[in-house]
């Protein structure tokens, strides 16, 4: 199957590439009070991403993050899984559906569906897979991601998407971003990022990001790779990222109980450590393997299905004043 991409354009002047290669967001163009501004860290030519190591903007999966030992258990059944980080599972393994060629299901002005499929086994997983992700450019500058997969048996899935966002635009310095997480708590991990089982309140600790603060590269309290335990209902922001000079926010919420951040620190090749920034919502890592982690499994008669919603608002922000409160300026149409 050849390489493709798509555009969205909604009303607002937003314009979204999406490749069908690991059904990737390559690009979010939008306007910022008369300026152009490309958020989302990506390559120049759709065939770099066939050698990208970083998941640009790919759907992930099947099971997002690290799984432990790279192995689990249903029903007294142990599956060992591919380790492609050390002895541990990391984004469904290698030739999962991050570099994988989807099929295009349907396209219009501001909706696109692509589809694939994994036979039972791959990388370890039980089951033949079957995933649609569906992009929705709203009106509103909101994307929404929805993700359907239907199995032949019993298996995990928690599938997300991987954008390196930058909201002062592609090319420019992700430093002095601002960053609020409605999260009370976070997952310890051991030595190889991998959830020990303890859920630890962020009181008292540089993960506690429940008011906005500024991101600092030259700080190592600011270099993250953490999933945060959200504490708000799905159709609320759990996280909120602010541009450095503060005209943008990126607001994400999911049905997720979890949302990873990520800044890029072992970003490469192409790209400047710190380069852009991860909002992705999730399941704990290593859920399948920890007893107390909200989880479900995907079977047969229940299919999985899961809404990422990205929302972007445009307006001045004061420096001390909680995003939250923010009083929102409706974004301009583009010319």
């Amino acid at each position: 199957m050849e390489l493709r991409s798509f555009v969205l354009c909604n009303d607002a002047g937003d314009e979204v590439c999406i490749s069908n290669y690991g059904a990737r967001l390559l690009q979010w163009h939008t306007d910022v009070f008369g300026q152009d501004r490309n958020i989302i860290l990506g390559y120049s030519t759709l065939s770099d991403y066939l050698e990208d190591p970083f998941y640009h903007g790919a759907i992930v999966g099947p099971y997002a993050n690290r799984i432990g030992g790279a192995a689990f258990s249903i029903d007294e059944q142990e599956y060992q899984l591919q380790a492609n980080e050390g002895k541990n599972h990391l984004h469904g393994g290698e030739q999962s559906i991050s570099h994988l060629c989807w099929e295009l299901v349907a396209q219009e002005a501001q909706v696109l569906t692509l589809k694939c499929e994994l036979p039972d086994g791959h990388n370890g997983y039980p089951g033949a897979m079957h995933y649609w992700v569906t992009y929705h450019l709203n009106n509103d500058s909101s994307l929404d991601i929805d993700i359907k997969v239907t199995t032949e048996q019993a298996t995990v899935i928690g599938p997300t998407t991987h954008p390196y966002f930058n909201l002062a635009g592609v090319g420019e310095s992700a430093a002095g971003h601002i960053l609020q997480i409605f999260a009370d708590n976070f997952t310890q991990v051991d030595d190889a990022n991998v959830p020990t089982g303890e859920i630890s309140p962020v009181d008292d600790t540089p993960l506690d990001f429940r008011k906005p603060r500024v991101l600092d590269p030259q700080q190592p309290k600011d270099s993250l790779d953490h999933n945060f335990v959200v504490s708000r209902p799905a159709d609320e922001s759990h996280g909120i990222l602010i541009s450095p000079d503060k005209q943008l926010q990126l607001h994400v919420c999911s049905g997720y109980p979890g949302l990873q951040v990520y800044t890029g620190e072992f970003l490469g090749g192409k790209f400047e450590s710190f380069g852009g920034i991860c909002l992705e919502p999730q399941f704990y890592p290593n859920s399948p393997n920890i007893d107390n982690f909200p989880f479900y499994l995907t079977t047969p008669e229940e299919p999985f299905k899961m809404r990422i919603s990205y929302r972007l608002v445009k307006n001045q922000i004061e420096a001390d004043t909680p995003a939250e409160h923010q009083r929102a300026v409706p974004a301009e149409k583009a010319d």
